[in-house]
């Protein structure tokens, strides 16, 4: 993906507050008892589930972008 120069010196000076919150690797350590993760073998599947969850959330804001007619088609920059 190449982006214009019209792109570029328009995005230079954005000030963007509140990109949205960070998921990955802590969906499950937020949102379940850390009694779960004692045990080593657990706590390395929930990891694994871990990566699927990111992946997940990660997508629903790219199929956000694309519903969105006003801005380009890959923009990262969305809540």
């Amino acid at each position: 993906m190449d982006q214009s120069l019209y792109d570029l010196a328009n995005s230079r000076n954005e000030r963007l507050n509140g990109l949205g919150y960070d998921y990955t690797g802590k969906i499950l350590r937020n949102t379940t008892s850390s009694y779960i993760y004692t045990d080593p073998t657990r706590a390395g599947i929930l990891d694994q589930f871990e990566a699927v969850i990111g992946s997940l959330a990660e997508k629903v804001k790219l199929i956000r972008t694309f519903y969105n007619y006003t801005v380009p088609k890959y923009y990262k920059k969305i809540n």
